[in-house]
């Protein structure tokens, strides 16, 4: 087995970088509005772990997303196999690790659960799809149906296979091979290669039913409605933002019904424009629809999504958690007969789809600093009055699970019914986070409070 080196990771990340900007999303739908070209080749795409596989002196190396060792996979010596009984010293693929199905498709998940299972490690499978060099030749620019090619040649082992792969002439013929493929047999969906630098990745449309916990107003009344789905212990995890699919009528109406929901919030998410979400008691359940969801980006970094409760009266957030982003999101429709229950928006709607990245061992975060800390005292008769103001640089940027700059206000007050109120507030920059503690603190501390 060849060892994994810092060298391949980086190799394997550069490579789904640059692969990753000439793929276009496309629903099955409307493909043939989207598709260009004289001749295609259309492969079937396959649920499972992307691997790189480095080859070399007989050996072989699998590194899959985020660097991590594939290679204990038995089909790896399959591979490394099948490269040195033809001759070649070094070589480079891509391929897909997959665990076969007895019945449907394969899953992604299954492939995971694979891995961590040695009994089941040995059915693992790999379709090779891309051949980046051999023997220091590069087949960067090469057509695809000349790579194929060379794929085919080399892999005809069960366990080491090219992926499967059909040439089209005309968008029509792309369209009777999905229809047989995804439709008539439920493959995952369909690769489509032309002589243009663009690669199409033409899947159906998943839907799943989620809470709206927030919103956007535009000039039309609702410009976008924040969706979470539910853990089983009522955690709420807020995976995407959308407007799209939602008719003028209904955004006036949305955001009248909204804004009589209305509650606070600790949690602050803003727009595009970046204006910030308001929170609202979760009682609506909408179909929404996406093209796919992505658990990790182009660099195999994990997508994290929020984590919040929900008191009854007000929002909070819990962290951030392994999740995922969903691409080309719509909203479909309302759910009547739905309700916020865990049961009804569960969470395995997303991870049965795209398994969520697994957190990486938690290393030694940078110490946070202390930018500005004010606190004021008013005393009225019996009741005792506090205000803090917070701001700090949290030196964990470079984490996406943490903001550059926080500030945070308590208010404090014996004799109000709720006492205890929280404001919280981020920024990318120094000079904005001071900028909202000075705002806070001219608009909070009049007449009658003493600094402590």
């Amino acid at each position: 087995m060849l060892k994994v080196t810092k060298e391949m990771q980086a190799e394997a990340a550069d490579y789904k970088r640059r692969v990753a900007g000439l793929f276009m999303l496309v629903d099955g739908k409307n493909m043939k509005a989207k598709l260009s070209g004289k001749e295609f080749c259309v492969t079937r795409k396959i649920d499972g772990v992307m691997a790189y596989a480095v080859c070399r002196k007989g050996e072989a190396a699998l590194i899959g997303s985020g660097g991590k060792d594939l290679s204990s996979a038995p089909c790896c010596k399959a591979l490394a196999k099948a490269v040195k009984s033809a001759g070649i010293g070094e070589a480079t693929f891509v391929a897909e690790l997959y665990a076969p199905a007895e019945k449907g498709r394969p899953r992604v998940y299954d492939a995971v659960s694979a891995l961590a299972d040695a009994k089941k490690a040995k059915d693992l499978r790999l379709a090779v799809f891309d051949v980046v060099e051999i023997d220091g030749e590069s087949f960067k620019g090469v057509p695809y149906k000349t790579r194929h090619a060379k794929l085919a040649e080399l892999f005809k082992d069960d366990a080491v296979r090219p992926v499967e792969m059909r040439t089209a002439s005309s968008e029509h013929e792309v369209e009777d091979i999905y229809g047989e493929w995804v439709d008539g047999e439920g493959a995952e969906g369909v690769v489509v290669h032309s002589e243009l630098p663009i690669i199409w990745k033409v899947k159906p449309r998943h839907t799943v039913d989620a809470a709206v916990i927030g919103f956007t107003v535009g000039d039309n009344g609702v410009r976008d409605l924040m969706f979470a789905v539910r853990h089983e212990d009522g955690k709420y995890q807020v995976f995407g933002v959308s407007g799209n699919g939602l008719d003028e009528s209904t955004r006036a109406s949305l955001q009248e019904k909204l804004a009589a929901d209305a509650v606070e919030s600790s949690f602050v998410q803003t727009d595009s424009r970046g204006i910030a979400y308001q929170m609202v008691t979760p009682t609506l359940v909408y179909e929404v629809s996406f093209g796919d969801l992505l658990s990790e980006n182009s660099l195999g970094q994990i997508k994290y999504n929020p984590l919040l409760e929900f008191d009854g009266k007000a929002w909070r957030p819990c962290g951030r958690t392994p999740g995922v982003t969903a691409l080309m999101l719509s909203v479909d429709r309302l759910r009547d007969d739905k309700t916020v229950e865990p049961a009804d928006i569960r969470l395995s709607q997303l991870s049965d789809i795209c398994p969520f990245a697994e957190r990486t061992a938690a290393a030694e975060l940078p110490k946070s600093k202390l930018l500005r800390r004010k606190v004021f005292k008013k005393v009225a008769k019996d009741k005792v009055m506090l205000q803090k103001f917070v701001a700090w640089k949290t030196n964990k940027e470079a984490d996406p699970r943490y903001p550059a700059y926080v500030f945070h206000y308590t208010d404090y007050s014996s004799g109000r019914k709720d006492p205890l109120k929280k404001d919280i507030r981020v920024a990318p920059t120094e000079s904005q986070i001071i900028a909202i503690f000075d705002a806070f603190l001219a608009e909070n501390v009049k007449k009658g409070w003493t600094e402590v």
